[in-house]
């Protein structure tokens, strides 16, 4: 003799026969509104092929609605399973509940009974998966406040306790007249966290109106920038003066050293000039002195263009100087081998 095994679909065919059956029994308590026990039955049966096809959105919007028509424990039981294939675990806690707590008298009363522990097993495994969430609100002036989660609005009483919500991202918001602050936060199952909304005193958050508010997006305060104010004109000249005489003083420091290792290599040069230097050709015994020549010029020379540059950029922050009255006026004269500053002071 062959065996036959049930597969998935077998099982859901057969499931599915049962509660067709059920919902055909029930319509005796539902006297002389057989088309309505009718249409909910064929509605059931569009929603379990939904299921059956992984629709779950369409199995719950079929399911939900022949259930408010048959109240009976097996269209609860899979109407929570679609929500929980949803990941609305909330609502499918409540309609697991809801299944152990409809009547499973009738005709059909093994088939609703046996729905009514499938339920109740059921809801038992979901508990410990929905993430909780505790919202809390602190400040001033909060009995005007309202709370909402996902657009829902939160009790007054249920603040600040561990309340049932669906995995996911969930949207805070908290509204006290034209104020508003709001946070989002992201659920996986069985996590639990917790988030606090923070309200001025009215009169502190009617000074700051004029202040751009910013929305919360964590469980923090807004936190507020203080905003630097920009150095006054005053200590501006007078930076700017200190850095002019600066960049004088180095330049004329850097010209003064440009000019002296110029002249020490002018005496070099000729002093190998006198012991048989041609040109730029000497003899080997005079590398050393030719060695000290270079770096007497490479001396002179960067002294000579660092000392100009920065010569030149104090003077000029002097002279755009904001000029106070009887202020200073001086002037840079560069000459071959020397500098000299003339001026006003």
């Amino acid at each position: 003799m062959a065996r036959r095994f049930l597969t998935k679909g077998t099982i859901l065919r057969s499931a599915t026969q049962l509660l067709l059956a059920a919902l055909f029994v029930c319509s005796t308590a539902f006297a002389g509104s057989e088309a309505s026990v009718s249409t909910a039955r064929e509605i059931a049966k569009e929603g379990l092929n939904a299921y059956d096809a992984g629709r779950y959105a369409e199995a719950n919007e079929k399911l939900s609605r022949a259930l408010e028509v048959v109240g009976v424990p097996t269209l609860a039981l899979y109407t929570a399973r679609a929500n929980v294939k949803l990941g609305k675990l909330v609502r499918a806690s409540e309609l697991y509940l809801l299944a152990t707590r409809l009547d499973p008298k009738g005709p059909s009363e093994s088939v609703q009974l046996q729905a009514q522990r499938d339920a109740t097993k059921e809801r038992a495994e979901l508990l410990p998966k929905i993430p909780r969430l505790t919202v809390t609100v602190e400040g001033e002036d909060l009995q005007d406040v309202e709370v909402m989660i996902d657009d829902q609005v939160v009790p007054k009483a249920l603040l600040g306790t561990s309340q049932l919500a669906d995995p996911g991202k969930r949207t805070i918001s908290a509204k006290r007249g034209d104020e508003r602050v709001s946070a989002e936060v992201e659920l996986a199952g069985g996590e639990h966290k917790q988030t606090t909304m923070r309200f001025l005193k009215r009169e502190k958050a009617e000074a700051a109106s004029a202040v751009p508010t910013v929305e919360t997006k964590t469980k923090d305060p807004p936190k507020y920038i203080p905003v630097t104010t920009p150095p006054t004109q005053e200590s501006g000249y007078k930076t700017q003066r200190i850095l002019g005489w600066t960049g004088v003083g180095l330049g004329g420091a850097g010209l003064v050293l440009g000019s002296v290792a110029g002249l020490f290599a002018l005496s070099r040069r000729g002093s190998l000039s006198d012991d048989g230097c041609v040109r730029n050709s000497c003899f080997d015994t005079q590398s050393s002195d030719v060695d000290s020549y270079n770096t007497l010029r490479t001396i002179s020379s960067v002294g000579f263009i660092a000392g100009g540059v920065l010569a030149v950029t104090g003077v000029t922050l002097l002279l755009t100087t904001p000029k106070a009255e009887n202020g200073p006026k001086a002037a840079l004269v560069l000459m071959p081998g020397s500098a000299s500053l003339v001026g006003r002071f």
